[in-house]
């Protein structure tokens, strides 16, 4: 049960900080001076798969493996749980 609350916790954090951040469909335009004199390459692959619609499928995997991830950790902390209380039970019983 404890791992539940801290996996919760994580992700309520990681909501509230994917929500405060603004969304912006184009870069600001800021007249500030860059510390770097290179140029900056622009990230095609990005943009070639958000025209495509790609993008969604990118997503929806890795939030796919990531709720994997979490239901395998909740049900080996359950399992875990179960085992340390057999344990104890089998240790005050002898």
């Amino acid at each position: 049960m404890k791992m539940f609350r801290i996996l919760a916790m994580w992700c309520f954090m990681l909501g509230a900080a994917l929500g405060l951040q603004p969304v912006q469909a184009q870069p600001a335009q800021t007249t500030e001076v860059e510390f770097s004199s290179a140029p900056q390459p622009e990230i095609e692959m990005a943009d070639t798969l958000r025209q495509d619609g790609k993008i969604y499928v990118v997503v929806a995997v890795l939030l796919t493996i990531l709720v994997g991830l979490i239901i395998y950790l909740v049900s080996v902390d359950r399992k875990v749980s179960r085992l340390e209380k057999q344990l104890k039970d089998d240790f005050v019983n002898r």
